[in-house]
C-alpha cells in the first residue's frame, strides 16, 4: 500500500510516518523544505528518537520525500496512484495545499478511484476546512468528480515532538504516548486497509474537543502565564507551584463543560488532566515558550483552545474566573519575534483593549468586560493573576 503525507516535520515523520510505516504502508512525504528532503531520499528514510530515559531510536523505512513547489507534475501523478493521503501542515496551510490535492483528485477521478484524506490539524474538523479550500476553488463540474472519490476524514492527534540535529540530520524527537483518533463514519465505505494502533469512533467530537480544550490549552497556558513571569520554558512554568495551581484550576473549569455536554466521568477527567500535565512536564523536553506561544491572535479565536471552552462555560452559567486569567495572559503576550504577537499588541495599541478582544474573541460584552478589567489589573501588577 502507498500513502502520500503533506508535511514532513516532527509529527509527520515523528508520528504520523510511523504509524503508516506499522500499517505496512509505502510512505511519500509533500514538504518545501529541501533539506529534510533530500535526507529522506538519501536514506530512504529517516530515524525517529523516543523521548524516554533511554533515548530509543527507530528507523522508518520504506520512505520518499516531494518538494510541494519544484516537484507539481510528479506530486499530482503520485496523488492519482495513492492508498491514503495525509496531512499534518498546520491549519493556516491547509489553503496552500489544497490546489495540488485537487489537481490530483481530478486526475484521479478520470479512474474513479476512491480516496481517504486523514487530515491531521490542531483545530476542529479540520478534514472540513480542507474540503472546503478545496471546493471554493474548484468549478461545479470539477467539485462534482472530487466528491464522487474523495472521503475528507476528520482526526484528532496528540503526540509532543520535538527536534534534534546529529551529524547535519534532521532528528524528531517524540514522546512514547500519543493518540490517533479518527470518524469512522467518514471513511469510504469499502476502505481496504486497517491502520494500527488507531482508535476508531463514530463521532469524533468529544476527542476533538477534548484535545483543544484541556491538552492544547494546558500547553498554551503555560506558556502564555509563565511568558509573563519570565520563564523560557514550558517545563520551567510547570515547575512554579503558582502557575501549576492556575493552571490547575482553569482545566478543572473546563471539565465542567465535559461532565455537563458529554456526560464524562470527573474522576476520568482528572485522571487525564494529571497525565497531561506529566506528559508536558517531562525533565527530558526543553520546550521554549515562544514556541508554544506563538500565533496567539489564533489561538485567541472564539473556536480554539483559550476562548471556546470560557464562551462554552459561561453560556452554561458555570465558572470561569480561572479561564479568564488564562486568556488575559495570552492578550499580555508580548513577543517581538512573533509577527501575531506583534500584531496583537499594535491592535491594543490603536484601538484598545476591549476593542481588540472583541475583533479577534468575538465575546459578548459581558465577557468582554469581564477580561478587560482583569487585564488592566494585571497589567499594572503581574501577581494579580494569582489573587
Amino acid at each position: 500500500m502507498k500513502a502520500i503525507h503533506f508535511g514532513a516535520g516532527n509529527i509527520g515523520r515523528g508520528f504520523i510516518g510511523q504509524i503508516l510505516q506499522n500499517s505496512h504502508f509505502d510512505i511519500t512525504f509533500v514538504d518545501a523544505n529541501q533539506s529534510i528532503i533530500e535526507q529522506i531520499n538519501k536514506n530512504n528514510g529517516y530515524y525517529i528518537e523516543y523521548l524516554d530515559d533511554h533515548g530509543s531510536r527507530f528507523f522508518i523505512g520504506n520512505s520518499k520525500a516531494i518538494n510541494i513547489v519544484m516537484e507539481r507534475d510528479n506530486l499530482e501523478n503520485t496523488l492519482s496512484e495513492t492508498d491514503l493521503i495525509t496531512t499534518s501542515v498546520g491549519v493556516n496551510n491547509l489553503k496552500h495545499i489544497a490546489s495540488v490535492i485537487k489537481r490530483g483528485l481530478l486526475k484521479r477521478s478520470k479512474c474513479n478511484k476512491k480516496i481517504n484524506i486523514l487530515v491531521n490539524e490542531n483545530a476542529i474538523n479540520a478534514g472540513n476546512l480542507l474540503k472546503k479550500e478545496i471546493q471554493n476553488i474548484s468549478i461545479e463540474t470539477e467539485w462534482a468528480e472530487i466528491n464522487k472519490i474523495a472521503f475528507f476524514v476528520n482526526t484528532s492527534i496528540d503526540r509532543q515532538s520535538l527536534t534534534k540535529v546529529v551529524n547535519d540530520e534532521i532528528i524528531a524527537l517524540v514522546e512514547p504516548y500519543f493518540e490517533w483518533v479518527i470518524n469512522a463514519s467518514e471513511l469510504a465505505p469499502d476502505t481496504p486497509y486497517q491502520l494500527e494502533n488507531v482508535k476508531l469512533v463514530s463521532d469524533l467530537t468529544p476527542y476533538i474537543e477534548r484535545k483543544l480544550f484541556i491538552v492544547n490549552a494546558e500547553h498554551a497556558a503555560f506558556a502564555y502565564v509563565g511568558a509573563l513571569f519570565g520563564y523560557k520554558t514550558v517545563q520551567e512554568a510547570i515547575s512554579d507551584s503558582r502557575i501549576n495551581s492556575l493552571v490547575h484550576e482553569f482545566l478543572e473549569e473546563n471539565c465542567a463543560y465535559f461532565i455537563a455536554k458529554y456526560e464524562m466521568h470527573k474522576n476520568e477527567l482528572e485522571t487525564f488532566i494529571d497525565k497531561t500535565i506529566k506528559r508536558h512536564a517531562n525533565p527530558i523536553l526543553s520546550d521554549p515558550v515562544e514556541r508554544v506561544g506563538r500565533d496567539p491572535i489564533r489561538k485567541l479565536n472564539e473556536l480554539d483552545r483559550l476562548v471556546s471552552p470560557v464562551l462554552n462555560l459561561y453560556k452554561l452559567g458555570f465558572k470561569i474566573d480561572a479561564g479568564i486569567k488564562i486568556i488575559t495572559s495570552a492578550y499580555l503576550y508580548n513577543n517581538c519575534n512573533d509577527l501575531e504577537s506583534i500584531k496583537l499588541q499594535e491592535n491594543i495599541s490603536k484601538i484598545g483593549i476591549e476593542n481588540t478582544i472583541k475583533k479577534i474573541s468575538n465575546l459578548p460584552e459581558e465577557l468582554i468586560h469581564r477580561i478587560s478589567k482583569v487585564y488592566q489589573e494585571i497589567k499594572n501588577d503581574r501577581q494579580f493573576i494569582f489573587k
